[in-house]
């Protein structure tokens, strides 16, 4: 096996006083990351937020690609049933031609009414409408012309141009938890992406079914993390620090034990080079080729700490990496 990918999310909302402050922080993330010789960053996608967060994941991609040398940026995941496949693939190929091939697709179908509703699709339909944009998206990437005709998406004869650089086509992976998803990942994709809610021993069952079921693109595992001196010091700040995110999760069903009960086989935790330890471990008991961790959250930590943690986490990353 060769050795694994490390990167980072970069997370949707904040506690700075502006978007734009924002918007300026994690370009700055992106930019420590590039440095510090770390290999993606991977940027969600949601809507109606809270007032400090970030819509658009492809323009952002764009300006932190025009910002960075040699990181991959990648969408992570894009809520796929919200765009029409022409138009994102029109988008795709330019990142892809002015990224010299750093951009990667990350797509899912969705969970919130938020997110699908205002662009003309329910929560019942979502899967079916992904797998139709997805194989379109793949069709028009993939050929010198494509039509596609569904119950849900068509569009006549179309040449996409530019051609993307990439070949065959920029990487699409998608994020999918259910087995119906990761089928759908190894036939329609080109990687699967694993979430951060589930244990280690839960995502290590769903990538040997996406192996058994032909998928031979990379498994991308996120994690939630915090960088601290120890381990015993990441775990007393990352508890109260995590809890908005329990809480949001929780209204999906999800994250419904104790952080102790959590902590075991999800999160990240302690020094840079224990997070790096720790981060191979997933890669080894997973099988993942891209473990990607959120270091910064909306309590914590702040800005000026998360470049400290990402240009520490890249000196162990370098220390280790074969």
């Amino acid at each position: 096996m060769t050795a694994p990918r490390l990167g980072i999310c970069m997370p949707l909302t904040s506690t700075a006083p502006t978007a734009g402050g924002y918007l300026a922080q994690l370009t700055a993330e992106a930019e420590a990351a590039d440095a510090a010789g770390l290999d993606l960053v991977m940027l969600p996608e949601h809507h109606q937020g809270v007032p400090v967060s970030y819509a658009a994941p492809l323009t952002l991609a764009a300006h932190l690609l025009a910002r960075t040398s040699r990181i991959t940026v990648a969408t992570g995941v894009l809520v796929l049933p919200a765009h029409h496949p022409v138009h994102l693939a029109e988008q795709v190929t330019m990142l892809d031609n002015l990224s010299g091939g750093r951009f990667a697709l990350g797509v899912g179908a969705g969970y919130q009414e938020s997110d699908l509703a205002p662009f003309g699709v329910g929560l019942a339909d979502r899967g079916a409408v992904l797998t139709e944009t997805l194989t379109g998206l793949g069709a028009l990437l993939s050929s010198e012309e494509a039509a596609f005709a569904g119950d849900h998406v068509a569009f006549p004869s179309f040449r996409l141009r530019p051609r993307p650089l990439s070949a065959p086509r920029p990487p699409i992976w998608l994020g999918s938890w259910s087995r119906t998803g990761v089928r759908r990942a190894a036939e329609l994709a080109d990687g699967w992406i694993a979430d951060p809610i589930r244990t280690i021993t839960e995502i290590a069952e769903m990538a040997a079914a996406y192996r058994a079921a032909g998928g031979t693109g990379p498994v991308v595992v996120m994690r939630e993390a915090w960088v601290d001196t120890d381990v015993a010091t990441a775990r007393r700040a990352f508890e109260p620090a995590i809890a908005p995110v329990f809480g949001y999760y929780r209204k999906s069903g999800a994250y419904t034990g104790s952080f102790d009960d959590l902590a075991a086989d999800r999160f990240v935790l302690g020094s840079a080079d224990d997070c790096v330890a720790q981060a191979r471990d997933v890669a080894d008991r997973t099988g993942a080729d891209i473990v990607l961790l959120t270091v910064r959250h909306p309590a914590g930590p702040g800005h000026p700490e998360t470049l400290e943690h990402i240009a520490a986490l890249g000196n162990a990353w370098k220390a280790v990496r074969i």
